[in-house]
């Protein structure tokens, strides 16, 4: 089998100045008492961006106190006169979802989580299409008046595909970003940009937005590997009922293969090498990220060992690096409920993949890679951390030190005895199969010099 150890990596202190969190798709409709509890064990230092997604060209939450201030007026009339769903779906979807809301604003919500959470960030996205700049500022006012850390704004969700033009969406944007400047210049300000470079239209969209000279802070990608990059692999995934007791040598293969491709196509590494080149001096902000469809790879190992991999090896080069998403009924959410057509807990929310690997992300500044290959001699006196991604056997680590000199060596990590393995259900499992939660917990155990096969985490040496 090729080897597959996830740790190309240049740059030491490796988060420093990196916000990583997660997108609010779905956020707070399913925040409750285990979420607040389990999100202190991300140490509270994430960042939540909201409103999450396609919402944001709904919400005004200011003038409307109701969940998200979404209101069938305004819904109407966006399809009325713009029929634009950037998710593919029409007007039904978002009148249920204005009759879903809560009566608390999210408003508030955002207040109390900031006081359990007095090191959260929270990015803020603007309706840009279907409000006005005083409804925004009047949000954002709000927020900040009540201790709210917003440090950032985003100016539209994935919005280029209502513009015919770059400059029609100067227009929506620079009012709102004109009163920034007057009333919180220390929020920054991001612009959204294409990662999809397929698309001409979204080429000619960067263009003109490197061209634009206007003031802003950053550009925002969002990333997924789809089929356009692992067809390959998805291809060779089949459905199956699932049994923790047996092994499915097809999953293997078809892991195995997605593993490889995930590697040679580097996704998100290509993406900002693009986008370091085509907006020099503009921070990043990856927004959204993951795999898509969420029913291919999400809450598997393979899927949160490149999760955990690329929040270690990005980390320098990214603002804000905020994974697709934190708590939502989807596997793609770190705390989901769980899947009502297969798991037995229909109400209860789940820790799935992407919530250890965030974890152990955020445990894990200033930590340095292991790289295969390559012999690493750790010195006495000092605390050492490593970090470490294995899609592949278990392997003795080059790894040299003096066990006198230390008062423990533990290793840190998540692992099972497949890529395909999980945190729950994922979505090659069919009907009747049994639930696995190989992945329950991050494992802790003395370093014994071999590195655990089909895991990802880190390796600290405590000095005496």
């Amino acid at each position: 089998m090729k080897k597959l150890l996830w740790t190309i990596c240049f740059v030491p202190g490796l988060l420093m100045g990196q916000h990583l969190g997660f997108n609010g798709a779905g956020f707070f409709e399913n925040y409750d008492d285990n979420a607040a509890q389990w999100m202190q064990d991300l140490n509270g230092s994430f960042t939540l961006r909201v409103p999450g997604g396609a919402i944001s060209k709904f919400h005004d939450p200011y003038n409307n106190r109701n969940g998200w201030g979404m209101s069938e007026e305004s819904v109407s009339n966006w399809f009325s006169r713009d029929g634009f769903d950037e998710d593919g779906q029409g007007a039904d979807k978002w009148l249920r979802k204005v009759k879903e809301q809560p009566n608390i604003s999210y408003l508030e919500q955002l207040v109390t989580m900031q006081q359990q959470f007095p090191a959260m960030r929270v990015l803020y996205v603007l309706n840009v299409l279907n409000s006005t700049p005083e409804a925004n500022m009047q949000a954002i006012r709000y927020l900040k008046e009540h201790g709210v850390q917003v440090t950032g704004v985003e100016a539209g969700n994935e919005i280029y595909g209502k513009y015919a033009r770059f400059e029609d969406y100067i227009k929506d944007f620079e009012p709102i970003f004109n009163m920034l400047d007057a009333e919180f210049p220390e929020i920054s300000k991001g612009l959204v940009a294409g990662a999809n470079l397929s698309r001409k239209e979204l080429v000619k969209w960067n263009n003109d937005l490197a061209a634009y000279k206007g003031d802003y802070d950053a550009v925002i990608l969002h990333y997924y590997y789809t089929s356009r990059e692992l067809g390959a692999a998805y291809k060779m995934i089949e459905k199956v009922k699932y049994d923790p007791e047996q092994n499915f040598k097809q999953l293997d293969k078809a892991f195995e293969k997605a593993s490889e491709l995930m590697q040679e196509e580097d996704l998100i590494g290509k993406g900002l090498a693009y986008a370091e080149q085509q907006f020099p001096g503009k921070k990043i902000w990856i927004t959204e990220w993951n795999t898509k469809p969420s029913d291919k790879l999400n809450n598997t190992i393979l899927n949160g060992g490149w999760q955990f991999e690329q929040m270690m090896r990005y980390g320098n080069r990214i603002e804000y690096f905020l994974m697709h998403n934190g708590i939502s009924p989807d596997k793609y959410g770190m705390i989901s409920r769980s899947n009502s057509k297969f798991d037995s807990e229909k109400t209860a929310l789940v820790r799935r993949m992407g919530y250890w690997s965030m974890q152990l992300a955020l445990a894990t500044k200033n930590a340095q890679p292991l790289e295969r290959g390559k012999q690493i001699q750790i010195p006495s006196g000092r605390e050492s951390v490593y970090w470490f991604s294995n899609m592949d056997a278990a392997y003795p680590a080059e790894v040299q030190f003096n066990p006198d000199q230390f008062r423990s060596v533990t290793v840190h990590y998540v692992g099972g005895n497949h890529l395909y393995s999980g945190a729950g259900y994922t979505g090659f499992m069919e009907k009747g199969s049994t639930r696995s939660y190989e992945v329950s917990c991050v494992r802790e155990c003395p370093f014994t010099g071999e590195l655990p096969g089909n895991a990802y985490g880190y390796i600290v040496w405590t000095p005496r």
